[in-house]
Order: C-alpha cells, then structure tokens, then sequence
C-alpha cells in the first residue's frame, strides 16, 4: 500500500496497534514493550491518529504465561479494538498472537492496515485463512 493511501486510511482515526507483546523468547517482552511505545508514538505523529497499544503495558499488569492471564488480555484486547476502527499492523515479527488479534479485528468489522515491512506476512495469513477478499491490507 502507498504511503499516501496509508495516510488517507489512517488520518483522524482511532488505530489498534497489532505488534508482537511476546515473542518465543520470553526475554524480549521488555524489549518489545520499548518498541510498542515507539511505534504508537510515530504513528500518532506521523498520521494524527488515536493509537491504542496494550502491547506497551499489558506485560506489567498481566503475566502472558499464565493461561488464564493470558486468556484475560485477549479478552481486554478484543475490548479495546472495539473503540477502534482500524486495525494497524506493525514490525517485521509477526506471531500468533498477531495473528489472533487479526482474526478478533476481522470478527469486530476493523480495516485492517499494514506497515511495509508487515505486508507480505499479514497478507500471507489472510490468504492461508482465505480472509484475503474480505478485508483491505
């Protein structure tokens, strides 16, 4: 997608950021809660947006290797994207729990946007899931 159609799309909008909270390795969640606060950042500058980023806190409140924490975030996430009306993917990691948040977007009606370096995976799974018609990348 080009950058000035990305801007269109997301101009004014409230945006859910998909990026990885965790990752296999579990050291990095630090790490990717640095990179969810940035990322938020620049897009909120870069698009005069409103960006929702559970990724950059809920590590502190919840413990994403306790099943039923983690059930619990996916629960308050799927919450949170129904205040939004895109679903914007971000990184150049892309895992489950991304992809669990697409499908939850997919349900809840959201567009769903990717960054350059998130296109070809995002548009990889949706086309594994047979999603690729049904929503815009």
């Amino acid at each position: 997608m080009k950058e000035n159609i990305r801007r269109a799309i997301l101009q004014d909008q409230d945006i859910y950021l998909c990026v990885p909270m965790r990752d296999r390795l579990d050291y990095k969640v630090p790490e990717n809660q640095k990179r969810a606060e940035r990322y938020a950042a620049d897009i909120m500058e870069r698009y005069d947006c409103k960006v929702i980023a559970p990724q950059a806190y809920l590590p502190n409140l919840l413990d994403p290797d306790d099943p039923a924490q983690y059930q619990l975030s996916l629960r308050f996430r799927g919450e949170l994207m129904k205040y939004c009306s895109v679903l914007l993917v971000c990184g150049e990691a892309f895992t489950e729990e991304m992809e669990e948040e697409i499908l939850m977007a997919v349900e809840t009606g959201l567009l769903i946007v990717s960054m350059p370096e998130s296109e070809a995976a995002v548009h990889g799974f949706l086309m594994q899931t047979n999603l690729d018609r049904e929503v815009l990348l």
